[in-house]
């Protein structure tokens, strides 16, 4: 049995599975340790427009405003996990921001997980799919395999 699960989530279908799946066990394993850990993929610093030739004050500004408001959706995310699973409330939750695999690798590095748990990938289901609740970052399992500092367990 694992001692330390790193739960990577951001909020999609996916995501919820892991999340369920987890503190179902921590439920079950008391003693299990538990960090959650949401990325957020710093590829988004980089979006630009013709609004920019304004200052780059105004992009700075802009870009500041948008992280604060990720931020605090993903604190809100971290609120509904608590509410939906009170063994929750003994985990530690994270933010970090950078390219996706290479976060979750550093992160159980640095904790010494035994396990990483993430969700499998969600299909999009009919014309509507883009309404899904979730960060829209993908991960690439060619990317994150090689940098595995412990097993993954992949959540349908």
């Amino acid at each position: 049995m694992f001692n330390h699960i790193l739960l990577c989530t951001h909020g999609s279908d996916g995501a919820r599975s892991a999340e369920r799946f987890v503190f179902e066990k921590m439920a079950d394993h008391p003693d299990l340790k538990v960090s959650v850990l949401t990325v957020l993929d710093e590829d988004w610093r980089a979006m630009t427009g013709d609004d920019w030739l304004n200052s780059s004050k105004t992009h700075a500004t802009f870009l500041d405003h948008v992280e604060t408001q990720v931020s605090q959706e993903i604190k809100e995310e971290w609120d509904r996990i608590k509410k939906e699973h009170p063994m929750a409330e003994k985990a530690a939750f994270s933010q970090k921001t950078g390219t996706i695999a290479k976060s979750f690798a550093d992160v159980a590095e640095t904790l010494k997980c035994d396990a990483i748990v993430i969700g499998a990938f969600q299909k999009k289901k009919g014309f509507l799919s883009g309404n899904s609740k979730g960060l829209k970052d993908t991960l690439q399992n060619k990317t994150l395999h090689p940098l595995l500092p412990c097993p993954l367990i992949i959540i349908p």
